[in-house]
């Protein structure tokens, strides 16, 4: 009797594992020392730095087309 009730715990716990993901190994990403505007010193992920070094800034004409302007009305 002691193997039926072993065996029944293990087919559970296969079951039961099906729906819990495995531990993956998180490596932690690549961090940069950064000050803030009020001077406190921040980590903040490279790639977040990268990415957001590489967005192509607005130009005045698309801000002006963008915004209400009151000089755009009267056209």
């Amino acid at each position: 009797m002691g193997n039926i009730k072993n065996t029944n715990d293990n087919s559970r716990r296969k079951f039961l594992s099906l729906f819990v993901p495995p531990e993956e190994k998180k490596e932690k990403p690549e961090m940069i020392k950064m000050l803030t505007a009020d001077g406190k010193l921040v980590e903040v992920e490279k790639s977040v730095v990268e990415a957001a070094s590489t967005k192509q800034k607005v130009t005045n004409k698309e801000i002006l087309a963008w915004m209400k302007n009151p000089s755009k009305e009267n056209s």
